[in-house]
């Protein structure tokens, strides 16, 4: 494996024989390890990590602007039908069987698809899980998509800053929050919204921080009975009768 300074793209690029840039990377990291070179090893596995990043981000920009432009040209409710549309057309094939899994398999399975969105500094994935009793805390220190997504807009890396667009209002799909940006809006469809129609509470509580550092936090209740009314009304959903408040659990 070739690797060379490109001045294109600003970074290292596998530059071999037509032939030869077919392999995949991760072969030529496992020939690496069977010839035992360590160093080589580590240098082709964070090139292939890097490989997965530059598409990953590529697709993220392009679900953000995608959202944005129905919004900017039919308005919120086409958004919303949009989110529905597309986000409902495979969640039950894909939920079903997470939903009638225990709480700690549903934590490994949310895990596992935050590692593959490369969280965390160095976009590695990594993601710190937090055990609070009642419930799994986990941090996205930064999101690897829509944080990521939102820290480069905001730090003026993006050539077409105007594609993408945030909710001017307050709605169900931002946790009745202003500021949220369009590719966001889709975690509360998936975590929350079409959780509770769908399996009658929320798969995982998001809380959006919007910062720019990228950071939010899910929550995955070990008993769905413990979540609180408030994560089912900011939806506007009705809560459950019995459902505790968050004053009651010590966490307004």
């Amino acid at each position: 494996m070739n690797l060379k300074p490109s001045d294109i793209i600003g970074r290292l690029l596998r530059q071999e024989s037509p032939e030869g840039l077919g392999v995949s990377t991760l072969s030529h990291v496992e020939a690496a390890m069977d010839a035992g070179d360590t160093r080589l090893a580590k240098e082709q596995l964070e090139y292939a990590r890097l490989e997965w990043q530059v598409v990953h981000d590529m697709y993220v920009n392009w679900a953000w602007s995608f959202f944005s432009y129905i919004q900017q040209q039919q308005g919120d409710e086409a958004l919303e039908r949009a989110y529905r549309d597309i986000l409902g057309s495979y969640y039950r094939s894909r939920y079903d069987a997470v939903m009638a899994a225990d709480t700690e398999t549903q934590l490994q399975l949310s895990v596992e698809g935050l590692r593959g969105h490369l969280m965390g500094p160095g976009r590695r994935g990594e993601v710190p899980v937090t055990d609070e009793g009642k419930r799994w805390r986990i941090d996205l220190q930064p999101c690897g998509s829509g944080g990521v997504a939102i820290k480069r807009l905001r730090e003026g890396k993006e050539p077409n800053p105007q594609l993408f667009g945030f909710a001017d209002k307050a709605h169900d799909w931002t946790w009745g929050k202003e500021n949220v940006c369009h590719y966001c809006g889709h975690c509360a469809f998936v975590n929350e919204i079409l959780a509770i129609e769908n399996y009658g509470h929320p798969l995982r509580v998001t809380e959006y921080s919007g910062d720019d550092e990228g950071s939010c936090i899910w929550y995955i209740y070990k008993d769905p009975k413990d979540i609180p009314a408030e994560y089912y009304e900011r939806v506007g959903k009705e809560a459950p009768e019995g459902a505790p408040r968050l004053s009651d659990e010590g966490l307004a």
